[in-house]
């Protein structure tokens, strides 16, 4: 099946254009939603069964196999994810199948031996008398199975068939909430381990599927993907070490388990706060990768400004929204037993709106071939949890965590925007991020006023409607959106179901004020040409021909 979607992708060019960049968009999306979703619903359902220690021991676990993940993977999600689509969008598709082939059977001798250390491991703890030895071979089952996973998501994406991973995240995360809630509350947390590994096993399965890749692969796309990957590897590795809860090792040793499943309540909110937004944009490493591949730069630097405006106007609100509800919200998720997460979590979500506008940048640096940077910055935020880890932690505890995670988040930030300013040049609308973080912060004053004014349970959905509201005039009295990102969200939103379209349409017109000039209506044609505008076009980019 895999195969053929790359043949497709080769082939199928329609819908161009517009439709196509928001249909992936929308998609991408969906299955990031689905995740992250998935993250926090799982999550409360572990709460609730086995308390704030029973978390704890459940973080410490994943955050191992998110490491173990890490390790086996190789870099091979990321190598698809970025030489696919440039192989496709250049009329190779065998040569996309040979590198797929290729990518799969390291893949799958890295899961074997990931798994095979893990067995080996509870064994010895069997033999020796140590900790269960199932939840062991549990985590190296789980280890295996995501890093599978991870090769048919950076495939569908790589081959643009984002219907495809949503689908596959959707049908994941409703077999990961079934097993995890059937599991914890009959096994406790062995059974809750198996469920996060059934989470990862329709994709898993799918990437075992035998691709048409007959033959030896180019000699250069061959090495120009080795190396990639094996900057990508270290890359994760590293980000994975600072971005995946690095905390909870040193917070465990510091202050036990129950601090772990305070601070781990806090991140999941964060990245739920901030991955839905940030998620509209996985379309983007499929497109900048051919445009690179292109040699279309011009195009690139404007939409990577373009980008990072719009998702700094999706993700500013949401999270800082969020931190404002957080003492309401939070004991309604997770119980009043999770009321003293409430302080850090909330320093987690406000550095989570900073540090997620970086995302698209990540994505040009990737397709600029420039995985040796995310390497150096991911080494370098590593080593600053390191020392976090033996100085903040211990001095301070689960604030301390918190304090330390948002630092090296907005240093790593701030490393990624000198390199894209100063070495790729690339535009960042400073001033526009300026007026838009304003706007956010005077949605989060009005929303946590709310709380304050209005009492009982009403006080949540009366502060969010009030921010909600507050951040719409902040827009519109800013002129923090231009005219023709409206109309690129216009674009973003056509393929929802039509009430929330309808919604959504509604708050996109009162972003409009009267000197603004009307944006361009979605799906229009070329002057020109009387075609339908390319890919370019979703993101105002002129110079269109060389990005379809």
């Amino acid at each position: 099946m895999l195969p053929r979607d790359a043949e497709r992708a080769s082939t199928d060019r329609s819908p161009r254009g517009i439709e196509q960049f928001a249909r992936n968009s929308v998609y991408g999306t969906i299955a990031g939603l689905c995740t992250a979703l998935g993250s926090v619903m799982a999550s409360v359902i572990v709460a609730h069964s086995l308390g704030v220690e029973g978390t704890g021991v459940i973080a410490i676990a994943l955050w191992v196999v998110m490491l173990a993940a890490a390790v086996a993977d190789l870099g091979i999600q990321a190598t698809l994810a970025r030489y696919l689509p440039e192989l496709i969008a250049a009329g190779k598709a065998a040569e996309a199948d040979r590198l797929t082939a290729l990518l799969r059977r390291d893949l799958a001798l890295a899961c074997c031996a990931a798994l095979a250390g893990f067995a080996g491991y509870a064994a010895w703890e069997w033999s020796a008398g140590g900790a269960e030895p199932t939840i062991w071979v549990l985590i190296g089952l789980a280890c295996a199975l995501q890093a599978l996973a991870g090769f048919t998501y950076g495939y569908l994406r790589g081959v643009q068939r984002f219907n495809r991973l949503a689908l596959v995240t959707a049908a994941s995360l409703a077999v990961q909430l079934v097993i995890v809630a059937i599991g914890s509350l009959t096994f406790g947390i062995v059974g809750a381990l198996a469920g996060y590994c059934a989470g990862s096993a329709v994709p898993a399965v799918m990437s075992l599927r035998r691709s048409r890749g007959a033959g030896p692969l180019a000699a250069d796309i061959r090495a120009r993907a080795r190396r990639y990957a094996i900057y990508a590897w270290a890359g994760a590795l590293s980000s994975a070490f600072v971005w995946s809860r690095a905390e909870v090792f040193f917070l465990n040793r510091s202050a036990g388990s129950t601090a772990v499943g305070l601070f781990t309540v806090g991140l999941t909110l964060a990245n739920l706060a901030s991955q839905g937004p940030m998620l509209l944009t996985t379309g983007l490493l499929p497109y900048f990768a051919q445009n690179f591949g292109k040699g279309a730069l011009a195009e690139l630097r404007e939409a990577y400004a373009v980008a990072t405006r719009v998702l700094a106007f999706l993700v500013f609100p949401a999270c800082f929204g969020m931190a404002a509800v957080l003492p309401v919200l939070l004991p309604i998720l997770y119980g009043q037993a999770f009321a003293d997460a409430v302080p850090a979590a909330t320093i987690l979500v406000l550095a989570a709106g900073i540090g997620s506008t970086a995302s698209v940048g990540s994505s040009v640096v990737m397709a600029a071939d420039r995985s040796d940077f995310i390497f150096l910055s991911g080494l370098i935020a590593a080593l600053l949890s390191v020392v976090a880890g033996f100085t903040a932690i211990p001095a301070f505890g689960l604030i301390g965590a918190a304090w330390a995670r948002a630092a090296i988040q907005v240093s790593a930030v701030a490393f990624g925007t000198w390199f894209l300013f100063y070495r790729l040049r690339l535009p960042l609308p400073f001033r526009d991020l300026a007026k838009l973080l304003l706007a956010a912060v005077l949605c989060g004053a009005a929303a946590r006023t709310c709380l304050l004014l209005v009492p009982g349970t009403a006080s949540l959905p009366v502060a969010i409607l009030v921010g909600a509201a507050v951040y719409i005039l902040s827009i519109r009295f800013l002129r923090a959106l231009p005219a023709g990102d409206i109309g690129r969200l216009r674009a973003m939103i056509r393929p929802l179901p039509a009430p929330f379209r309808a919604v959504a349409e509604l708050g996109l017109r009162a972003l409009v004020t009267a000197g603004m000039a009307p944006p361009s209506p979605v799906g229009a044609r070329s002057v020109s040409t009387g075609q339908p505008q390319p890919l370019a076009a979703a993101l105002g980019i002129r110079g269109g021909r060389n990005a379809d």
